[in-house]
């Protein structure tokens, strides 16, 4: 998805894009929800990650390529930049660079270890622990028995 790294998404858009991407699969593989397949089998069976983890990985690469920049870029001075002037009252709004803190805790590593670029892709391609997390939040349960109408005509 072009441009989302620098997105600062919020729980609400994640369900949006997590339920237009499902809508999709469904309409892929030729099936409809009377037919009582679950997303998670659906998903497993053509290889795809959710569409809210490709857009946290995005983000994390992005950031790691950014954090490798001189400290005088000014694309580096603008991750914590801060605006002056009195803010509205209520809650903030959710920044990129809270999304950023966010995914870099939940996979457990820091910002000192986006200078070592070949360290950071093995971390965020990998990104086993990230889709642990990903995983603990919306688990998969997988039925073997579920075949997908793409795989049916193939055969």
């Amino acid at each position: 998805m072009h441009g989302s790294e620098t997105w600062s998404t919020k729980v609400e858009h994640e369900l949006k894009m997590n339920r237009t991407e499902m809508s999709m699969i469904r309409w892929m593989c030729g099936v409809k929800l009377n037919d009582r397949k679950k997303s998670e089998e659906l998903r497993e069976l053509l290889g795809l990650e959710p569409v809210s983890l490709m857009i946290k990985k995005s983000s994390l690469r992005w950031f790691g390529h950014v954090e490798r920049k001189d400290d005088n870029d000014w694309v580096k001075c603008c991750i914590t930049c801060e605006v002056e002037g009195i803010r509205q009252t209520g809650r903030p709004k959710k920044t990129w660079w809270d999304c950023v803190k966010n995914d870099m805790e939940s996979l457990g590593v820091s910002r000192k270890d986006a200078q070592s670029r070949n360290k950071w892709r093995r971390r965020i391609k990998g990104g086993n622990r990230l889709t642990q997390v990903h995983l603990e939040k919306w688990p998969l349960k997988l039925k073997t028995e579920c075949v997908c109408v793409c795989e049916r005509e193939r055969e």
